[in-house]
């Protein structure tokens, strides 16, 4: 009997432990998340790209010329992935689970229209450290012609931003309540809070009310809830635009400056309150109005509101 008693405690010891072992949980692998480009050549015979997927993980590729969307088989994905979103310039891929070389789908993706090469395929697979985040895909060629007009259109939207930036960066010396008394912000006149009725032109993004309009001296703010559709790709946030047009037809310049967020980016489904400032200029007159446009870094996806009161 003493040799019974002696086992019995050991073997429910050794069940208990091994129980609690099973039940570990275990620790997903932390992968970088990548941004990479991929140029294509009409001249170069055509190959399979690697595109690196995980579980989880939201993969989107963005074309510089219109594709076919039905040409991507969604039923070959289907198993592997849990989003599939085809669009006519874009490709968003959620993974359900991981892919070891060899066992992941080969996708094709084709071009619309004339031009060569006619389509792309990827073979996707998981590898392990990292992960395509965003992948970027160059068919057409671009010319010195074509890439000194897109570089100096950037250097005069980086001389705005940094013009935003400066404003920004003197204001933020006086911040609080009494900053803004300071800085002009908030006059004697208190603050003013109305709100849009109309809503805005949604390009790429869905936005939610209420829009809500303040004003104080000539400091105008406009705070609305952005909403990155479930289907869209990461969004990062860019610029704030505002065009003054004046009663009688003229239309003075344009001003940008940084989009105020607390959020660096937007995933997929997400929303997150965005403020536009600007001050209202000397020259507005009665009936004067404004166009109002927020953007993402890119300046492709936003919403515009037009005939804003100031």
């Amino acid at each position: 009997m003493s040799l019974s008693s002696s086992v019995i405690p050991v073997v429910v010891l050794v069940a208990v432990v091994g129980s609690v072992a099973v039940a570990q949980p275990r620790t997903p692998p932390v992968r970088e998340r990548k941004a990479r480009q991929f140029t294509l050549r009409a001249e170069e015979p055509p190959v399979l790209l690697p595109l690196h997927v995980a579980a989880h993980e939201v993969t989107t590729l963005t074309f510089d010329a219109p594709i076919v969307p039905d040409s991507v088989d969604r039923a070959a994905l289907a198993p592997f992935f849990s989003r599939v979103g085809v669009y006519t310039d874009a490709l968003v891929l959620k993974a359900s689970v991981d892919l070891p070389s060899g066992t992941g789908p080969v996708i094709t993706v084709r071009f619309a229209g004339p031009g060569a090469p006619s389509q792309v395929g990827f073979v996707l697979t998981t590898v392990d450290g990292e992960v395509d985040s965003q992948v970027e895909v160059f068919r057409l060629g671009r010319s010195a012609q074509d890439l000194g007009r897109e570089l100096a259109d950037l250097r005069a939207r980086c001389a705005a931003t940094e013009a935003g930036l400066a404003t920004l960066r003197a204001q933020c010396s006086f911040s609080g309540l009494g900053g803004a008394v300071l800085t002009g912000a908030v006059t004697s006149k208190g603050v003013t809070v109305t709100y849009l009725s109309a809503g805005p032109t949604r390009i790429g993004m869905d936005v939610a009310g209420p829009h809500t309009l303040y004003r104080a001296g000539s400091t105008r703010a406009l705070a609305t809830l952005l909403i990155n559709p479930v289907d869209g790709a990461l969004w990062v946030p860019g610029f704030a635009r505002v065009t003054p047009h004046l009663s009688e037809g003229r239309v003075l310049p344009a001003h940008e400056s940084p989009l105020i967020m607390r959020e660096k980016q937007l995933e997929p489904g997400a929303r997150a309150v965005a403020v536009v400032e600007w001050q209202a200029p000397p020259e507005t007159t009665p009936g004067t109005r404004f166009t109002l446009e927020v953007w993402d870094r890119s300046g492709e996806r936003g919403v515009r509101w037009e005939q804003v009161a100031p």
